[in-house]
């Protein structure tokens, strides 16, 4: 994210929407790993519920990849057509 922020410029960064999208999803990733450094599994509670919904958000980045990349835009298709036969 930071080498693409110096690339682009934070403005030309920030302009589009997927840029914005990955940046929330790598502070997100950095909240997770600070909170799982300072607190013990046992102690977390529910909000190991609320860091899994998070961990779940850097899932949603394949579909960013997916508009790209045709061959795993097939995959895709073909597992989804899989789950429906299932």
């Amino acid at each position: 994210m930071l080498l693409k922020i110096i690339g682009l410029g934070s403005r030309n960064y920030f302009a589009d929407s997927f840029n914005l999208f990955d940046s929330i999803v790598v502070m997100i990733s950095l909240i997770d790993y600070a909170i799982a450094l300072l607190v013990s599994e046992d102690d977390i509670g529910s909000l190991g519920d609320a860091l899994n919904a998070f961990r779940a958000l850097r899932m949603l980045r394949v579909i960013k990849l997916a508009r790209s990349w045709t061959a795993l835009q097939e995959i895709l298709k073909g597992t989804m057509r899989s789950l429906g036969q299932i």
